[in-house]
C-alpha cells in the first residue's frame, strides 16, 4: 500500500458513490475514478443532484459518469489515495484508480450493458473477507471466481443486503456463469497492487476476480 490510504473498519453496508471523469471517444475513453469512502457515505440528495454535465465542463472531462450510489462488502477496506479530496458541487471524493472503460460502455447504460463481460481497473487496494461471514461469488466460464465486493439497489430498488444469499434466484446469468452465496471457513484477503479483474451481474452489483496474483485462497472451493 502506498503511504496515503483510506481505511475503513467493519465495511460491510458502508455506503458509497463514485464519479468517472473520462477522456476520449466513445469506444476509447478514459476514467479517472473518485470515490467517496474514506469521506463520507455519499448522501443521496447530494450525489443525486450532480450535475454530470456541468462536471464534466468545471473538470474538463470530455464525459463525466455517475456510478450509481452502492456498499461494500468486504468486512475492512484499505484503498490508496491519490492527491488531495476533490469537492463536486458540495460532495467530497477521493482520486482511487484509472481505467479504460470498456468499448461497448456508454454513459446511459452503465453497467447492464458489459454485464458478466470482465474489465480491468488500475488501484492499489486491500479487501478482507473474515473468516465465518457470508460472500457472493460468480464463476466465469474460464474457472475464474469474481467476489462481490458492492451491491446496489440503483437497479432493483427493493435489494437489501439480507437479500443477497438469494440473489442467484434473480440474476439473468449469461451462458456458463454460476452464482454461489457461501460462508467463509477462512479469511480471504485481496491484495491488489496495480490491475485488478472486475465483473458487474445484469443488476449492477460488482466483483472482483480472486486471481492468483491479488488472492490467498479461491473461495469457490
Amino acid at each position: 500500500m502506498t503511504e496515503k490510504t483510506a481505511y475503513v473498519d467493519n465495511a460491510r453496508g458502508y455506503a458509497q458513490g463514485e464519479n468517472f471523469l473520462m477522456k476520449g471517444q466513445p469506444g476509447r475513453l478514459d476514467a479517472l475514478v473518485f470515490n467517496t469512502t474514506g469521506l463520507n457515505q455519499c448522501p443521496p440528495e447530494k450525489f443525486n443532484a450532480i450535475d454530470v454535465d456541468v462536471l464534466a465542463q468545471e473538470t474538463e472531462s470530455d464525459v463525466v459518469w455517475k456510478n450509481p450510489r452502492r456498499f461494500w462488502m468486504m468486512d475492512r477496506l484499505t484503498i490508496a489515495l491519490v492527491g488531495e479530496p476533490r469537492d463536486f458541487q458540495g460532495l467530497m471524493f477521493n482520486f482511487v484508480a484509472e481505467m479504460q472503460m470498456p468499448a461497448d460502455f456508454t454513459p446511459d447504460r452503465g453497467q447492464t450493458a458489459i454485464a458478466y463481460r470482465p474489465s480491468q481497473i488500475s488501484r492499489v487496494s486491500r479487501y478482507e473477507f473474515l473468516s465465518g461471514r457470508p460472500v457472493f461469488l460468480l464463476r466465469s466460464p474460464e474457472g475464474v471466481t469474481f467476489v462481490m465486493q458492492t451491491y446496489t439497489n440503483h437497479k432493483a430498488s427493493d435489494l437489501a443486503e439480507a437479500d443477497l444469499p438469494e440473489l442467484g434466484h434473480r440474476l439473468q446469468l449469461a451462458d456458463g456463469w454460476q452464482f454461489k452465496a457461501k460462508t467463509l471457513d477462512r479469511d480471504l484477503i485481496l491484495d491488489t497492487n496495480g490491475l485488478a479483474h472486475i465483473v458487474a451481474d445484469d443488476l449492477e452489483n460488482m466483483y472482483q476476480g480472486c486471481t492468483e496474483d491479488v488472492t490467498n485462497v479461491d473461495p469457490w472451493h
